[in-house]
This record gives C-alpha cells, structure tokens and sequence, in this order.
C-alpha cells in the first residue's frame, strides 16, 4: 500500500510551516543571545550602557517575532523576505532571510532578486562581523563553531581566519549561489518547455503548409485534367441535343448527359475551391459547404437517381430542414449520394429503401437497404466510398453501422443536430 507523502498534503504545508519557523526562532535566539553576551563581556556602562540594553531589549522582542514571518511567505513571499533582510541588517539576529531566500530569488523578477541576493549578503556580513567581536564562544557564534573541541563556552577562543572564512562562505555565499543556480535551472526548464511547444507548433504547421501543397497539386490536376474533359462533354452534350430534333428521346437524353456534366463542373468547382481554401474552423475541414447549404435539397440527389433508373423507394421527412448548419447539410447530401452510387453500382436491379428522417431533436438518421445481388457476400470488404461516409461520420460526432441481415445490404447513420447558429 502506497503511503501519501505527508509534505504533499495540506497537513504537509502546515508541518513545514511550524519547521521554517522553529529553525528560525533557533537562528536569531541563538544570535541575540551571543548579542547579549558580548554586551555583557564589554561592559557597557552610562548612558552607553542604557542604549545597549535598551538596543539588546528590542533585538529580543524582533528576534522572537521575525520567524513568524515566515508564515506570510505563501501570500507575499517578496515582501516577506525583503522584510527579514532588513531586520537581520538592523539587529543582530542572524542571517534568518536564508530560510526564503531560495525560493525568492527563484520566482521573482531578475532585478528585484539580484537586489534581494546583495541585500542577504549585506545583512549577513555585517551580522558575521558583528558576531566575530565576540571574544568567547558564547558571545560569538562563528568562534563557538571553529573552537577547538574542548573549549569552555566562557572562555576567550583565538579567531581563527581559515575556519572562520569556511563559515562564511558557508553562511553567506553559498546559499546565494545555490539560490541563483536553481534559478537558472528554472529559467532553463521553462525555456526548454518553451521550445519544445514552439517545436509542435512548428511541425503542426510544417504537416499543415504541406498538406496545403498537396491539395494545390490536387486541385490543379483535377482542374486541369478533369475539368477540361467535362468541358469537352457538356459541349458535345450541347451540340447533339441541337442535333438530334427529330428524335425526341434522343434528345431528351442528351440534355440529361449536358445538364448532369455541367452539375459535375460545379461539382468540380466546389471540390477545387475546398482544396484550395480549406475551412479553418474545426469540423470543417473537407465538409465545407460550398455547393449545398440547406438539407431541403436532399430531394434533388433522390429525383436524379431515380430518373436514372435506378429503384428507389424514398422516404424523406426532416423537420427544420432549412435550420440546419451548412456542414450538417452538406453532409447528409453527400452521404445519402454515396449511399445511392453504391447501390447503382453494387445492385443495379434491385430496389433500394431510403429513410431520412429527424430533426433538432432527434438528430438526423439516415437508412439504405437493398437485396443482396446473386453471389455477394454480406460484410464483406469496404469500398472507398463507404470509407468516406464513415471518416464525414466520424467528424461530425455520430455512428455508423451495417447490420448483418439474411440477403439484405443495410448501412445505418446517425448524427447529432447542429443548427445555424451553435
């Protein structure tokens, strides 16, 4: 069983909070109390002796209260340590601003943190000098930590200049740099996360700027190639229907040929324009909708395939049909004509059954079933267009299906409502 770190925890904050304060009562008591003593030691008398005892009165009450400080450190960690800086500069507490001098100078701004690092550093020597007058280890702290083991507390210990150089770059310059080397990390952690957010963002465009290439070799390809053969097509369409006067189903299916090639040249216009200018707001991608915008006409797709011969029994009842958002629209046109191509060219004689029904409510649920021709196999492989209808599916946030019936092709779409203005 994992046990939870008890620093992580609200419990946590509050032990290390009585902590910070604890080790600071036991930095300036012991630092007012070497203070003490070396007033004691030096014999102040007179007037002189009156201030220093009123100065050692003072430094008490500041060297009992500073630590609890520390607790505002949360709120206000500046001016919490600008605050203990200038009392260790002022009396003779103790260097007790190193206790939030890292985490300072870690998060706060270049120039206020070099001003709080000179200003420990100005705080701590004079308070390391002050305490290195003391004759006797009681009334120095730097020569109680560099006696010789064995020395009285009272006694006079000889400075000692290489110990007590230790002690201060101990006290006083290590914890500086330690508190701007982690700085740095920090600063070095950011701007490494920095750049590694820039290096997505920079290979999300890279794959979108070539995609777009893409699309433009497509577009002028199908533009160039395809276009110029429908061109070709409705023209010689034109030019037979004019011919072909005297022969009335003739005609009437050379203006069928010419109308359906000039639809695929808008068609055609539409799929360039969406290659080209794809639609940058999510969803919207190759669903744009450029040719159709309302779903009322879904019937046009439904009446052309069934004037092409095709069976079809259509069952067609949306409400708000004009409500619709253009993409929606879009969507549900070209899924039903993928639906319709696929059983024109998969059962060309057998009859299909439509359903599209729905509205705001219910969303749109669109149904295409036909019987299976002689030597199909139910489930069997995909084409690229039923892929197409699943991956417009898939985008719009709904469900497709094919259930499996005894000799019947069925594919059954589902898609959430969304009106003109969501």
């Amino acid at each position: 069983m994992r046990v939870p770190s008890v620093l992580g925890t609200r419990a946590g904050l509050v032990v290390r909070s009585v902590l910070l304060v604890v080790v600071g009562l036991l930095i300036t008591v012991l630092a007012v109390a070497s203070a003490g003593e070396r007033n004691r030691v030096w014999g102040w008398s007179g007037v002189g002796g009156g201030v220093a005892d009123a100065v050692q009165g003072l430094a008490t009450l500041v060297a009992l209260g500073a630590p609890f400080l520390l607790l505002m450190r949360r709120r206000d960690l500046a001016n919490t340590a600008w605050g203990l800086g200038f009392l260790q500069l002022i009396f003779p507490i103790g260097p007790v601003m190193l206790l939030v001098l890292p985490q300072a100078v870690r998060q706060e701004e270049r120039n206020e943190a070099e001003s709080l690092g000179f200003l420990y550093v100005l705080g701590a020597t004079v308070w390391f000098v002050r305490d290195a007058f003391g004759p006797t280890g009681a009334a120095s702290v730097v020569r109680m930590v560099t006696a010789p083991v064995g020395t009285a507390e009272h006694q006079a210990t000889p400075f000692n200049v290489y110990s007590a150089s230790v002690v201060y770059l101990l006290v006083v310059v290590l914890p500086v740099v330690v508190a701007f080397y982690r700085r740095a990390r920090h600063q070095l952690d950011d701007t490494r996360q920095e750049v590694e957010v820039q290096r997505a963002t920079s290979g999300q465009l890279s794959a979108r700027l070539t995609r777009q290439a893409e699309r433009d070799l497509i577009a002028r390809e199908v533009h160039d190639v395809i276009g110029h053969r429908l061109s070709l097509l409705t023209l010689h369409a034109g030019g037979l229907e004019v011919a072909a006067d005297a022969e009335p189903d003739l005609r009437q299916s050379a203006r069928y040929v010419r109308e359906n090639a000039q639809r695929a040249m808008d068609d055609l216009r539409s799929l360039v324009t969406v290659l080209r200018e794809p639609a940058a707001g999510p969803g919207e991608g190759p669903l744009s909708p450029v040719a159709v915008s309302s779903l009322s006409q879904l019937s046009s797709v439904v009446d052309e395939m069934a004037n092409s011969g095709v069976p079809v029994a259509s069952t067609v009842f949306l409400q708000g049909a004009d409500e619709a958002a253009p993409v929606l629209a879009h969507s549900v046109y070209r899924i039903v004509q993928e639906l319709l191509t696929n059983a024109r060219k998969h059962a060309p004689s057998e009859l299909l059954r439509l359903k599209v029904v729905g509205g705001p409510e219910d969303g749109v649920h669109i149904q295409a079933s036909n019987a299976l021709p002689p030597g199909a196999v139910p489930g069997g492989e995909q084409g690229s267009g039923l892929q197409g209808v699943a991956e417009r599916v898939e985008i719009l946030g709904g469900s497709l299906e094919l259930p499996e019936e005894d000799g019947r092709f069925t594919v059954d779409v589902r898609l959430p409502w969304t009106g003109r203005s969501e």
